[in-house]
C-alpha cells in the first residue's frame, strides 16, 4: 500500500521555494579530478559505499572495507577497488554491466567530513593490478575501476548530529537480532539459528580473504 500525503513537493520550483539555493561555495566545490585533498582522505579510508543501479533504475548500495588505503589511486582521475570474498550475489557488478555509472562515499573513522565521488565503472581482471591489491597470499579475482567524473567533500553536520564517532552516544544494540536469526526469517532457512550462527562465525574467521 502506498501511503497518501497531503503536501507533496513535485517540482524544482517548489523545492527551491521551500529550501532556497546553495551558497556559491557549496555550489562550486565539485572537482573533476582527485586533488591532494581527496587523495589524502582516500589513502586513510578503510570503508567505502558503492551505489549503482540496473537498467530499470533499481538501486543498490554495497559496502566495501579493508585496511586503510585499500582503494588504489591509479592517477588523479582513476581509482580501483579490490573485490574481496563475499556472498557472490554480485549486485554491483551485474548493475555495472548494464549501467556503468556509480557513486562512492568514503569515510574515515574519527574524521567528521566525508568524500563523495561519481564516475563510470569497469570490471577488470588485469593480473598486475589484482596482484598489487593482494592481502598476504590472497589476490582478488576482480577489481572495480572507476573513472572519476566528480568529487567533493561533504560537510560534517550529519556526522555531528548522529554522534557517529562518539562512543558515549552509541545506542545499545542488544535489541537487534543476530544475523543468524535474521537469515532464519529473511531467507526462510531450514537450519537452526545456532547452526547458521556457527557458519557465520566460521566464515568471518576463515574466509575474509
Amino acid at each position: 500500500m502506498v501511503r497518501i500525503f497531503n503536501e507533496v513537493i513535485s517540482s524544482p520550483e517548489q523545492l527551491r521555494e521551500l529550501i532556497g539555493f546553495p551558497s556559491v561555495r557549496a555550489a562550486s566545490k565539485d572537482q573533476s579530478r582527485l586533488d591532494r585533498h581527496c587523495i589524502a582522505l582516500i589513502e586513510k579510508s578503510p570503508f567505502v559505499l558503492i551505489a549503482s543501479s540496473d537498467a530499470a533504475g533499481n538501486l543498490d548500495i554495497s559496502p566495501k572495507g579493508d585496511p586503510p588505503g585499500f582503494v588504489r589511486l591509479l592517477d588523479e582521475q582513476t581509482l580501483a577497488i579490490p573485490d574481496r570474498k563475499g556472498n557472490r550475489r554480485l549486485d554491483t557488478f551485474t548493475n555495472i554491466l548494464v549501467n556503468p555509472k556509480v557513486a562512492l562515499f568514503f569515510m574515515v573513522p574519527g574524521y567528521r567530513e566525508t568524500l563523495r565521488v561519481t564516475g563510470m565503472a569497469r570490471i577488470v581482471s588485469d593480473t598486475a593490478l589484482r596482484e598489487s591489491m593482494a592481502v598476504g597470499a590472497s589476490v582478488p579475482d576482480l577489481a572495480l575501476v572507476v573513472d572519476v567524473e566528480t568529487a567533493f567533500f561533504h560537510c560534517a553536520k550529519c556526522v555531528i548530529r548522529s554522534g557517529l564517532w562518539e562512543t558515549e552516544k552509541w545506542p545499545a544494540i542488544d535489541s537487534i537480532p543476530s544475523l543468524g536469526a535474521i537469515l532464519k526469517d529473511h531467507a526462510h532457512a531450514p537450519d537452526a539459528v545456532e547452526e547458521i550462527e556457527a557458519q557465520i562465525r566460521k566464515s568471518y574467521a576463515e574466509n575474509l580473504y
